[in-house]
């Protein structure tokens, strides 16, 4: 089984390399200085705490794709649509798609531009980062999650991968309401996300915190409420485990910091956003989930 990792930034080069690492056929679709440096130097991988290069299989030719069992979409969600568009020429039937984006859109989007073919929508329970070019460093969690989205004949390759993450040390699993799922990820990101990118301070300090843990607790029941009125089933204590869980974890830099910190445009229309966007279709309540939209679109602004 050759597994693909279509925009391997930190989250598709910490699991493309682990499962390198385990024996695995990986490719990784990159682009830019950091694909430069994997090509000349291998990709430097810090894990755990230990450091390891490892010698990658990493290009731009979306061809080199073309004899993939699995291609997982590892890109940010900003960058989906774009993916797409190249990764037409290569799909196939009988391929399965994963997708990693944050928010709750991504495996729909996917399912629409492939009729037919197999898609499992994902959610991974990570901290990564791209330190500099070549250099990436996995700080926190990494638990994946998938689910099925749209049957195709791929569908027979989800288990052969489950079994693959776990062996390279990746612990991963099925879950049977894709949904949820995707909800319960995006209900952590809608109160720490944001938050985090425009205090500068970790996840785990906005939950230690009181006053940044009202405004935590809020955008998160916001979006349960959307949730809830759009039929899926989660929550108020999915809110507390995620409060429980950030309080136990090590120093996560998020998306939003990260891409404000590199001047890129954030995720946060497919985050809080979403959330803002749904509630008002639905005329449920999101004023902390606007306010947060609105301070990073003008953090952006800058």
């Amino acid at each position: 089984m050759r597994i693909a990792f279509a925009g391997a930034g930190a989250v598709g080069c910490h699991y493309g390399s682990k499962l390198k690492q385990a024996g695995y056929d990986v490719c990784l679709l990159a682009r830019g200085a950091h694909l430069k440096a994997m090509q000349e130097f291998g990709l430097l991988h810090e894990s755990e705490g230990k450091q390891v290069f490892v010698q990658v299989e990493a290009g731009h030719d979306v061809h080199n794709l073309s004899d993939c069992q699995v291609i997982v979409f590892s890109c940010k969600m900003i960058g989906l649509a774009t993916m797409i568009e190249m990764l037409k020429p290569v799909v196939t039937p009988e391929m399965l798609l994963i997708t990693l984006q944050n928010g709750v859109e991504a495996p729909e989007v996917v399912a629409s531009a492939f009729p037919g073919v197999a898609v499992v929508a994902g959610t991974a329970f990570i901290g990564a980062r791209v330190e500099r070019p070549g250099v990436v460093i996995h700080s926190a969690a990494g638990g994946l999650r998938l689910g099925h989205w749209q049957q195709g004949k791929g569908d027979q390759f989800l288990s052969p991968l489950l079994d693959a993450f776990n062996d390279a040390g990746v612990p991963a699993r099925e879950d049977d309401n894709a949904a949820s799922m995707l909800w319960r990820k995006l209900l952590w990101n809608c109160g720490f996300n944001a938050m985090t990118a425009i205090s500068r301070r970790f996840a785990k300090d906005m939950a230690a915190s009181h006053e940044t843990l009202l405004v935590v607790r809020q955008a998160m029941s916001e979006a349960v409420a959307v949730a809830r009125a759009l039929g899926v089933v989660i929550d108020e204590s999915d809110v507390e485990k995620h409060i429980e869980v950030t309080l136990a974890m090590g120093p996560v830099k998020t998306s939003m910091w990260q891409d404000l910190e590199a001047g890129h445009k954030t995720e946060v229309d497919y985050i809080n956003g979403y959330v803002v966007r749904k509630g008002a279709e639905l005329d449920v309540s999101a004023d902390t989930n606007r306010l947060l939209t609105t301070l990073i679109h003008a953090i952006e602004e800058q």
